[in-house]
């Protein structure tokens, strides 16, 4: 199922070889010539193509928001110039148009690639826990997300913010509970900013897209083994971001299982760190830091954030957030 509410997508890692890829890329795109528009690769996270598509439509979009709002300032300066005010009627239309063709190329190419169900842990496992030959790209993958609601605001522990509210969990993680004063646990820098506690158990070789969220994190591995890779925000550039308005925001339209350094030559750039988890250990993971994740095995992890900074907010405003 998704990894979270806003759009940590899993996938399989591609144990193909570089030329068994390029070869299944090939017959892609052979059969997108004759018309079928439906074939991929296998993952369900549409081709790197019609991303680089949907990135230049979006950034069409913000560039002609841009002209329209110079285009607005101007003419509210000059109130007796008909060409100015024109010119707003000319950019909101261009605009509007620029929208549509956005919402057309998302309607047309992006799917969401999970489906939420509902179970028990027992009926997960079953699922999830299966031999190397049950695995693979064309088979089901399977993820099971427990929340602890805690106060979050609105969405509170009446199971508003996730109907069967796990509020155990902070009976059971007592190093996340948010305490104040002397009490206040070491993984909690804000604890009054604390967004509950999120416990996701993934099955082997499910892959959380890289991505970068706008708050601060402390994740604790309890079983199994994850790896990390990490990257600093100042690689945002080489991360070749879906922009701000895409279903995907914030994560990488490159496929790291087999980039397309054709349509993101920067990608080959990019400079990261990884760790593998072992059960016991907790990663920090600061605000706006690059993570990409892969389960190495079947595996248990808790996870809560507390607030944010603003650290590196330039190096994120650079790629467009």
């Amino acid at each position: 199922t998704e990894y979270s509410p806003n759009n940590h997508f899993m996938y399989w890692v591609d144990k193909r070889s570089r030329s068994e890829r390029q070869r299944a890329a090939r017959q892609v795109r052979e059969a997108k010539k004759h018309g079928n528009d439906d074939a991929h690769g296998g993952f369900g996270r549409g081709d790197q193509e019609e991303f680089v598509s949907a990135m230049h439509l979006l950034d069409n979009v913000h560039e002609t928001r841009h002209e329209l709002d110079k285009a607005r300032e101007y003419a509210e300066k000059h109130q007796d110039d008909d060409e100015a005010q024109e010119q707003v009627k000319k950019w909101d239309k261009k605009l509007k148009a620029a929208k549509k063709a956005k919402q057309d190329e998302e309607e047309k190419n992006w799917k969401p690639p999970t489906e939420n169900l509902r179970m028990t842990y027992l009926e997960w496992l079953e699922h999830a826990n299966v031999t190397d030959d049950k695995l693979g790209p064309d088979n089901p993958h399977w993820y099971f997300r427990l929340i602890g609601c805690g106060d979050m605001g609105e969405h509170t522990a009446d199971g508003s913010c996730d109907k069967g509210s796990s509020e155990w969990l902070f009976d059971e993680l007592t190093f996340f509970q948010p305490r104040l004063g002397e009490r206040r646990p070491f993984y909690m820098i804000e604890p009054l900013q604390q967004k509950g506690i999120h416990c996701r158990f993934g099955m082997k070789g499910v892959i959380a897209e890289n991505h970068f969220d706008l708050s601060r994190n402390a994740i604790a591995l309890l079983g199994g083994q994850r790896r990390y890779i990490l990257a600093h925000p100042n690689q945002c550039n080489n991360m070749n971001l879906l922009p701000r308005g895409h279903p995907s925001a914030r994560h990488s339209a490159v496929d790291w299982a087999n980039p397309d350094l054709d349509n993101f030559p920067t990608f080959s750039k990019a400079h990261v760190n990884e760790i593998v988890m072992q059960p016991g250990d907790v990663l920090y993971l600061p605000t706006n830091w690059f993570h990409y994740i892969i389960s190495l095995e079947l595996n248990f992890q808790c996870n809560t954030r507390s607030g944010g900074e603003r650290l590196y907010r330039k190096e994120v405003n650079d790629c467009g957030f």
